[in-house]
C-alpha cells in the first residue's frame, strides 16, 4: 500500500509539472540536521519528505553569464518558479491529507523572522534533495542533479505518510574543479571542507562564509557583475552590529534605488543579485549542452 501511495504521489507531482520528484526518510534528516530545522521539529510524527524540483531555464542564466540581463532569471528562475513550486507542494499536501496523512508544505522562499541562526530557512531543501536521491552536494554546497547540475529549485512536503525512501544518488556531478570558488566575487566559498552525514554516508563540500555571500547576493555591493548593466551601483557600508533595524536600513534605504524600485514593482525580492556559483558551475553547463545537443542546437561557447 505504501509503495502504491508513493507512486501516486510521484505521478501527481510529474503531472503537475515537476521536473524531478523523490522521497527522503524523515529519520535520516532528523539525525543529520540540528534543531529546530529537523522534520520532527516541524511535524512531530513526520515519516517522509517529498522533494520536488523545477528546472531554471538555461537561457535565463546564460543571459546573466553574457552580462545582458538578469530580468528573466529574477522572474522565471525565482519569483514565478516559487509560485509554481508552492502550487505543486500544496496539491501534493492536499492529496496526502485526503489519503489520511498529516502533511506540511514548506514554502519555496523565505525564513522564520524569529530564527536566531543566520541564513537558515525552516528546513533545508538541499539536504532533503540529497537524502531523496535526487542530488549530491557540489563543492559550492549547492545540490547538483545529473539532469540540471545546480540549475533547479527545490521544495518539500513533510508528511506522516510512511513512503519508501529513494536510494541515494550514485556518483556526483561535481568534479571539484573549484570554478565556484574562482567565480565567487565575495570570496565566500572556501577550500576548507565541511562534512555532513546523511543515512550513514558522509558528504563533503566547501565551507561557505554566509555573511560574505549574503552581502553580494542582496545587491549591497558593486562586486557581483561589474561590467553588466544590471549590477548594483552603490556600495553600502556594512553596519556593526547587523541588527534587524540595520539590515532593514541597508536593504530598503541604502541600496541602489533602481534595484529597490525594480524589486518592489516586479515583486521579485529575494532573487540573488549574484548567482555566479550556479551560473558558472560546469555541471550545470554540461547538462545544458547535453539538452541542446538532443535538440540539434548549437550550444553556447564555454
Amino acid at each position: 500500500m505504501a509503495d502504491a501511495l508513493k507512486e501516486k504521489v510521484k505521478q501527481l507531482g510529474l503531472d503537475l509539472g515537476a521536473d524531478l520528484i523523490g522521497v527522503a526518510s524523515a529519520k535520516v534528516l532528523n539525525e543529520a540536521v540540528t534543531s529546530p530545522h529537523r522534520p520532527e521539529d516541524l511535524l512531530p510524527s513526520a515519516a517522509s519528505i517529498v522533494v520536488v524540483a523545477l528546472h531554471i531555464p538555461d537561457a535565463s542564466l546564460e543571459a546573466q553569464r553574457r552580462e545582458i540581463s538578469n530580468f528573466s532569471y529574477n522572474m522565471f528562475g525565482y519569483t514565478h518558479l516559487n509560485r509554481e513550486m508552492d502550487s505543486i507542494a500544496y496539491r501534493i499536501t492536499r492529496f496526502l491529507e485526503n489519503a489520511g496523512y498529516e502533511s506540511l508544505p514548506i514554502p519555496g522562499r523565505g525564513s522564520h523572522y524569529w530564527e536566531t541562526k543566520k541564513y537558515h530557512g525552516p528546513f533545508s531543501f538541499r539536504h532533503a534533495a540529497v537524502a531523496a536521491g535526487l542530488a549530491a552536494f557540489g563543492w559550492s554546497g549547492l545540490a547538483l542533479t545529473p539532469q540540471f547540475g545546480p540549475r533547479q529549485r527545490f521544495i518539500t512536503v513533510i508528511t506522516t505518510a510512511p513512503l519508501e525512501p529513494d536510494a541515494a544518488l550514485a556518483g556526483n556531478p561535481c568534479l571539484q574543479c573549484f570554478d565556484c570558488i574562482k567565480s565567487c566575487p565575495a570570496g565566500a566559498i572556501t577550500k576548507k571542507p565541511w562534512n555532513c552525514k546523511l543515512g550513514g554516508k558522509t558528504h563533503t563540500y566547501g565551507t561557505v562564509e554566509g555573511d560574505r555571500c549574503w552581502w553580494v547576493a542582496k545587491g549591497l555591493t558593486t562586486r557581483a557583475w561589474p561590467n553588466a548593466p544590471f549590477n548594483p551601483q552603490v556600495d553600502v557600508p556594512k553596519p556593526e552590529p547587523m541588527t534587524a533595524a540595520a539590515k532593514f536600513k541597508a536593504l530598503w534605504e541604502d541600496r541602489d534605488a533602481r534595484l529597490r524600485c525594480s524589486e518592489h514593482e516586479e515583486g521579485n525580492y529575494g532573487a540573488t543579485l549574484c548567482g555566479r556559483c550556479m551560473i558558472f558551475c560546469k555541471a550545470g553547463r554540461r547538462s545544458m549542452h547535453r539538452r541542446l545537443a538532443n535538440g540539434c542546437a548549437e550550444a553556447p561557447a564555454e
